[in-house]
Protein backbone atom coordinates (compact mmCIF):
# COMPACT_ATOMS: atom_id res chain seq x y z
CA UNK A 1 0.00 0.00 0.00
CA UNK A 2 2.76 2.17 0.67
CA UNK A 3 3.93 1.70 -3.03
CA UNK A 4 0.59 2.71 -3.98
CA UNK A 5 0.56 5.80 -2.01
CA UNK A 6 4.16 6.91 -3.27
CA UNK A 7 3.02 6.39 -6.66
CA UNK A 8 0.07 8.63 -6.41
CA UNK A 9 2.34 11.60 -4.65
CA UNK A 10 3.99 11.58 -7.93
CA UNK A 11 0.86 13.06 -9.50
CA UNK A 12 0.72 15.83 -7.15
CA UNK A 13 -2.16 14.61 -5.39
CA UNK A 14 -3.26 16.00 -1.65
CA UNK A 15 -1.28 13.45 0.90
CA UNK A 16 -5.06 13.13 2.90
CA UNK A 17 -6.30 11.56 -0.73
CA UNK A 18 -3.62 9.95 -1.82
CA UNK A 19 -4.08 7.78 1.24
CA UNK A 20 -7.55 7.63 1.05
CA UNK A 21 -7.17 6.02 -2.88
CA UNK A 22 -4.12 3.85 -1.66
CA UNK A 23 -6.92 2.02 0.77
CA UNK A 24 -9.15 2.04 -1.55
CA UNK A 25 -6.84 0.69 -4.37
CA UNK A 26 -5.34 -2.10 -2.62
CA UNK A 27 -9.26 -2.99 -1.38
CA UNK A 28 -10.18 -3.43 -4.93
CA UNK A 29 -7.32 -5.40 -5.98
CA UNK A 30 -7.50 -7.76 -2.79
CA UNK A 31 -11.48 -8.71 -3.75
CA UNK A 32 -10.05 -8.89 -7.46
CA UNK A 33 -7.55 -11.53 -6.26
CA UNK A 34 -10.47 -13.83 -3.99
CA UNK A 35 -12.81 -13.22 -7.18
CA UNK A 36 -10.27 -15.06 -9.29
CA UNK A 37 -8.97 -17.36 -6.56
CA UNK A 38 -12.67 -18.46 -6.46
CA UNK A 39 -13.03 -18.72 -9.99
CA UNK A 40 -9.80 -20.54 -10.53
CA UNK A 41 -10.63 -23.06 -7.39
CA UNK A 42 -14.05 -23.60 -8.74
CA UNK A 43 -14.02 -23.70 -12.77
CA UNK A 44 -10.75 -25.57 -12.92
CA UNK A 45 -9.30 -27.10 -9.97
CA UNK A 46 -13.16 -28.80 -9.13
CA UNK A 47 -13.56 -29.52 -12.80
CA UNK A 48 -10.17 -31.53 -12.64
CA UNK A 49 -11.31 -33.46 -9.88
CA UNK A 50 -14.23 -34.43 -11.11
CA UNK A 51 -13.00 -35.04 -14.25
CA UNK A 52 -10.76 -37.02 -12.61
CA UNK A 53 -13.34 -39.53 -10.41
CA UNK A 54 -15.44 -39.70 -13.30
CA UNK A 55 -12.75 -41.14 -15.08
CA UNK A 56 -11.50 -43.29 -13.04
CA UNK A 57 -15.32 -44.46 -12.09
CA UNK A 58 -14.24 -43.65 -8.10
CA UNK A 59 -17.44 -44.61 -6.38
CA UNK A 60 -16.45 -42.83 -3.08
CA UNK A 61 -15.33 -39.84 -5.18
CA UNK A 62 -18.77 -39.44 -6.68
CA UNK A 63 -20.36 -39.40 -3.34
CA UNK A 64 -17.92 -36.68 -2.04
CA UNK A 65 -19.11 -34.86 -4.93
CA UNK A 66 -22.44 -35.08 -4.86
CA UNK A 67 -22.05 -33.42 -1.03
CA UNK A 68 -20.10 -30.68 -2.33
CA UNK A 69 -17.18 -31.50 -0.06
CA UNK A 70 -14.83 -29.91 -2.86
CA UNK A 71 -16.80 -26.85 -3.50
CA UNK A 72 -17.57 -26.26 0.17
CA UNK A 73 -13.91 -26.49 0.65
CA UNK A 74 -12.91 -24.26 -1.58
CA UNK A 75 -14.74 -20.86 0.21
CA UNK A 76 -11.37 -21.65 2.46
CA UNK A 77 -9.28 -19.71 -0.75
CA UNK A 78 -10.25 -16.26 -0.47
CA UNK A 79 -10.42 -16.03 3.55
CA UNK A 80 -6.94 -17.23 3.12
CA UNK A 81 -6.05 -14.39 0.70
CA UNK A 82 -8.15 -12.08 3.44
CA UNK A 83 -6.33 -13.07 6.13
CA UNK A 84 -2.74 -13.03 4.36
CA UNK A 85 -3.10 -9.06 3.61
CA UNK A 86 -4.30 -7.95 7.02
CA UNK A 87 -0.82 -6.56 8.02
CA UNK A 88 -1.46 -3.89 5.04
CA UNK A 89 -3.89 -2.59 7.60
CA UNK A 90 -2.90 -2.36 10.92
CA UNK A 91 -5.45 -0.25 12.36
CA UNK A 92 -7.61 -3.11 11.11
CA UNK A 93 -5.52 -5.95 11.48
CA UNK A 94 -7.15 -7.55 14.31
CA UNK A 95 -10.73 -7.27 13.48
CA UNK A 96 -9.62 -8.68 9.83
CA UNK A 97 -8.05 -11.60 12.01
CA UNK A 98 -10.94 -12.74 13.41
CA UNK A 99 -13.51 -12.04 10.97
CA UNK A 100 -11.35 -14.15 8.45
CA UNK A 101 -11.01 -16.84 11.01
CA UNK A 102 -13.90 -16.94 12.19
CA UNK A 103 -15.46 -17.63 8.17
CA UNK A 104 -12.41 -20.13 8.02
CA UNK A 105 -13.95 -22.37 11.32
CA UNK A 106 -17.14 -22.17 9.82
CA UNK A 107 -16.43 -23.54 6.43
CA UNK A 108 -14.58 -26.08 8.15
CA UNK A 109 -17.43 -27.00 10.50
CA UNK A 110 -19.60 -27.40 7.63
CA UNK A 111 -16.98 -29.37 5.14
CA UNK A 112 -16.28 -31.87 8.08
CA UNK A 113 -20.30 -31.79 8.36
CA UNK A 114 -20.64 -32.80 4.38
CA UNK A 115 -17.44 -35.43 4.60
CA UNK A 116 -19.18 -37.17 7.56
CA UNK A 117 -22.60 -37.42 5.33
CA UNK A 118 -19.94 -38.78 2.60
CA UNK A 119 -19.10 -41.31 5.16
CA UNK A 120 -22.21 -42.41 5.95
CA UNK A 121 -23.08 -42.62 2.21
CA UNK A 122 -19.86 -44.83 1.56
CA UNK A 123 -20.61 -46.96 4.47
CA UNK A 124 -24.04 -47.58 3.43
CA UNK A 125 -22.69 -49.21 0.04
CA UNK A 126 -20.94 -52.37 1.91
CA UNK A 127 -24.02 -55.06 2.96
CA UNK A 128 -22.35 -54.88 6.73
CA UNK A 129 -24.40 -51.52 6.92
CA UNK A 130 -28.07 -53.06 6.99
CA UNK A 131 -26.54 -55.17 9.84
CA UNK A 132 -24.77 -51.92 11.74
CA UNK A 133 -25.76 -48.61 10.49
CA UNK A 134 -23.73 -46.02 11.92
CA UNK A 135 -26.03 -42.99 11.44
CA UNK A 136 -26.10 -43.05 15.01
CA UNK A 137 -22.27 -42.58 15.80
CA UNK A 138 -22.57 -39.65 12.95
CA UNK A 139 -25.17 -38.02 14.85
CA UNK A 140 -23.14 -37.93 17.62
CA UNK A 141 -19.94 -36.93 16.05
CA UNK A 142 -21.99 -33.55 14.64
CA UNK A 143 -23.08 -32.84 17.89
CA UNK A 144 -19.48 -32.91 19.35
CA UNK A 145 -18.32 -30.98 15.87
CA UNK A 146 -20.67 -28.26 15.75
CA UNK A 147 -20.49 -27.95 19.93
CA UNK A 148 -16.87 -27.57 19.66
CA UNK A 149 -16.38 -25.40 16.88
CA UNK A 150 -19.12 -23.16 17.93
CA UNK A 151 -17.17 -22.83 20.88
CA UNK A 152 -13.91 -22.23 19.30
CA UNK A 153 -15.63 -19.35 16.78
CA UNK A 154 -17.04 -17.59 20.30
CA UNK A 155 -13.29 -17.66 21.89
CA UNK A 156 -12.14 -16.65 18.40
CA UNK A 157 -14.26 -13.36 18.09
CA UNK A 158 -14.26 -12.33 22.33
CA UNK A 159 -10.11 -12.98 21.96
CA UNK A 160 -10.19 -15.59 24.98
CA UNK A 161 -9.23 -19.03 25.29
CA UNK A 162 -11.83 -22.08 24.24
CA UNK A 163 -10.57 -23.47 27.74
CA UNK A 164 -12.64 -20.75 29.28
CA UNK A 165 -15.91 -22.26 27.73
CA UNK A 166 -15.06 -25.72 28.09
CA UNK A 167 -14.76 -25.36 31.90
CA UNK A 168 -18.06 -23.69 31.94
CA UNK A 169 -19.53 -27.15 29.29
CA UNK A 170 -19.97 -28.83 33.02
CA UNK A 171 -22.31 -26.34 34.61
CA UNK A 172 -24.90 -26.10 31.43
CA UNK A 173 -24.94 -29.86 30.69
CA UNK A 174 -27.95 -29.77 33.26
CA UNK A 175 -29.26 -27.43 31.52
CA UNK A 176 -29.13 -29.13 27.99
CA UNK A 177 -30.04 -32.33 29.02
CA UNK A 178 -32.92 -30.83 30.52
CA UNK A 179 -34.36 -28.75 27.35
CA UNK A 180 -33.17 -31.28 24.49
CA UNK A 181 -34.32 -34.29 26.91
CA UNK A 182 -36.30 -36.41 24.33
CA UNK A 183 -33.86 -35.54 21.02
CA UNK A 184 -30.98 -36.98 23.98
CA UNK A 185 -33.06 -39.95 24.14
CA UNK A 186 -33.60 -40.76 20.64
CA UNK A 187 -30.28 -39.78 19.96
CA UNK A 188 -29.08 -42.62 22.16
CA UNK A 189 -32.25 -45.20 21.70
CA UNK A 190 -30.52 -45.25 18.11
CA UNK A 191 -27.24 -45.73 19.41
CA UNK A 192 -27.82 -49.19 22.08
CA UNK A 193 -30.60 -50.23 18.70
CA UNK A 194 -27.37 -50.26 16.65
CA UNK A 195 -24.87 -51.57 19.03
CA UNK A 196 -27.15 -54.01 20.17
CA UNK A 197 -28.27 -55.14 16.86
CA UNK A 198 -31.99 -55.02 18.01
CA UNK A 199 -33.05 -53.87 14.48
CA UNK A 200 -32.42 -54.52 10.74
CA UNK A 201 -33.95 -52.50 7.53
CA UNK A 202 -36.90 -54.93 7.06
CA UNK A 203 -37.55 -56.01 10.34
CA UNK A 204 -41.45 -55.41 11.39
CA UNK A 205 -42.59 -53.42 14.77
CA UNK A 206 -45.61 -53.98 15.91
CA UNK A 207 -47.36 -51.96 18.95
CA UNK A 208 -50.12 -53.59 19.30
CA UNK A 209 -51.50 -51.05 22.42
CA UNK A 210 -51.58 -48.48 19.61
CA UNK A 211 -52.91 -50.75 16.70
Amino acid sequence: MDLINNRLLKYDIDPDLSRYLSIMIMIFFIAFLCIVANFITKKVVIRVITHFVTKNKIQWGHILLERKVFRKLSHIVPAIIILSFSRTFPAYDDLIVKGAGTYIIIVGITVLNSLLNAVNDIYQTFEISKIRPIKGYIQVVKIILITVGSIIVIANLIGKSPLIFLSGIGALSAVFMLVFKDSLLGLVAGIQLTANDMVRVGDWIEMPKYG
